[in-house]
């Protein structure tokens, strides 16, 4: 039975190579010396506001397929299910919209001169996040109507017509 000797040398500073570098692959050394006199890549503050701000605008339109997809299972019977389902479906929007300038704030770049809404760089996106929204609202309100609580019908109104008067009378 051989034995191995197992022999290491950390006084050479220059291993010696038996195996062959990868394509594409760059030595330490050289990511060093490349990094050193350069900090990075340039970030822009403001380009990166405005993507965060796109990727919140859009956020609601990634959330529409399963909403209708619950909407879809929930039926169309008037059950405490699909009730809830559709009253969740009305008022997250609402809350979502009345809480929009807070949503965009972290994205809004202070400026010392007053911006009007269309010269903003982030109208597109605030526009985008209220369509998307009140496309949901409107998903609710298909979804009520298929349901028969909205009133669309004359029949709806009979309670608030008045009776029609007979113009005779038969004896």
């Amino acid at each position: 039975m051989a034995t191995h000797n197992w022999k290491f040398d950390f006084a050479t500073s220059e291993p010696k190579r038996t195996v062959v570098d990868p394509p594409g692959f760059s030595g330490l050394r050289d990511v060093a010396s490349k990094n050193q006199g350069n900090r990075g890549p340039v970030v822009d503050n403001e380009l990166l506001k405005v993507k965060k701000a796109w990727d919140v605008a859009l956020a609601p339109g990634k959330q529409l397929p399963m909403q209708a997809f619950m909407l879809w299972m929930s039926g169309n019977s008037v059950q405490i299910f699909s009730v809830a389902i559709t009253a969740m479906l009305m008022f997250s929007p609402i809350r979502a919209l009345m809480s929009m300038s807070q949503v965009f704030e972290r994205y809004e770049t202070p400026s010392p001169v007053k911006v009007s809404f269309m010269d903003s760089k982030l109208a597109l996106p605030k526009v985008t996040f209220v369509a998307l929204q009140l496309l949901t609202i409107l998903f609710g309100m298909y979804k009520l109507n298929a349901m028969g609580l909205l009133p669309t019908s004359h029949s709806d109104w009979l309670a608030f017509m008045d009776p029609k008067a007979p113009l005779e009378y038969a004896a």
